[in-house]
């Protein structure tokens, strides 16, 4: 027999051995992707958990009987459909939320749940039994307005999602990280009312703002009127000041006239007396011998000499 011969009978043989060899490395090596949890398990019971999230992805070795269980690690965002559930006075309402989720501990997962069907499904009824019991303490006032709503609505959510977290993790391994309320549905029969409460709603903070806007404007009158009366009194201040300088120094500027020329300002006085004395809706009659008339006719050298003796050297006032 030809060496051929010989080959060519044991190739079929090899070929199923590099098989055979190739299926149990496959059955001995598990590869674990950073997203997920691999359980492996022996007839049942868990063997070992690789956290690909936690830095053991790649690839982990097994014994061939074992199994391998993989099990989503990431966020995921569930939407319970929405249910009717009655406000603490007896008002019914549409609630429609969503529960952001993972799965945290695979071992428990799997114990309690075994598939993320059947993990929402019981997530689903604690959040409905916690919301119910929510809002049903809670009025439709602390859910219907424009500002009370959002406040209400994140009240409601905080305590739903601090009431289910825990008992989610112990019970079925999932870590709840967020819950909100989608929204509020409000029926026909209870429209009227909701709007009524957000007009009342909207009429307090206009009031408010209005009441606000008016303190304001008090503060800020006040505040001006009081710069107003210091910047008057300041400038009053200077005022007199200036005024006081302004006649000391016309004081001066008159002395000083009249040393150079006293003739000239006893002139001046005599004209700034007659002026005052004068009134235009008077008639004045005056005697030849008047200063006034010797001033006027004769001029300031002829004027400033004694007068002729007269009988009747006073101005006299004759009223038309």
């Amino acid at each position: 027999m030809s060496p051929r011969s010989n080959w060519r009978r044991a190739l079929p043989s090899a070929g199923l051995a590099i098989l055979a060899t190739m299926a149990l490395a496959s059955a001995c090596v598990v590869a674990v992707d950073e997203s997920e949890f691999v359980l492996v398990t022996s007839f049942g019971d868990v063997a070992a958990v690789h956290d690909g999230g936690a830095g053991a992805s790649g690839l982990h070795a097994k014994r061939p009987w074992q199994s391998a269980l993989r099990v989503d690690g990431r966020l995921r965002v569930y939407d319970p459909p929405a249910r009717e559930v009655m406000t603490g006075d007896k008002r019914s309402l549409d609630v429609a939320c969503y529960v952001v989720y993972r799965v945290a501990d695979p071992v428990r997962f799997l114990r309690g749940s075994g598939t993320l069907d059947h993990a929402e499904a019981r997530l689903e009824e604690r959040v409905s039994a916690v919301l119910s019991g929510a809002i049903g303490r809670r009025e439709l006032a602390d859910l219907a307005g424009v500002d009370s709503s959002r406040r209400g609505a994140d009240a409601v959510a905080e305590e739903v999602l601090s009431a289910i977290a825990p008992a989610a993790r112990a019970d079925l391994g999932l870590e709840v990280t967020d819950l909100g309320l989608r929204r509020f549905n409000f029926p026909l029969e209870v429209r009227p009312a909701v709007f009524e409460l957000i007009r009342s709603e909207r009429r307090q903070v206009a009031a408010r703002l209005r009441a606000e806007g008016e303190a304001q404007y008090t503060t800020i009158t006040s505040r001006a009127e009081r710069a107003r009366e210091a910047t008057i009194a300041q400038a009053e201040g200077e005022a007199e000041r200036i005024r006081g300088r302004a006649e000391a120094d016309a004081t001066r500027i008159l002395n000083e006239a009249h040393g150079r020329d006293p003739k000239f300002y006893e002139l001046l006085r005599s004209l700034e007396s007659y002026r005052a004395l004068l009134d235009p809706r008077a008639t004045v009659v005056l005697s030849a011998n008047s200063p006034l008339v010797r001033l006027l006719v004769q001029g300031p050298e002829e004027a400033s000499a004694p007068p002729d003796p007269s009988p009747d050297g006073r101005p006299r006032r004759a009223t038309p």
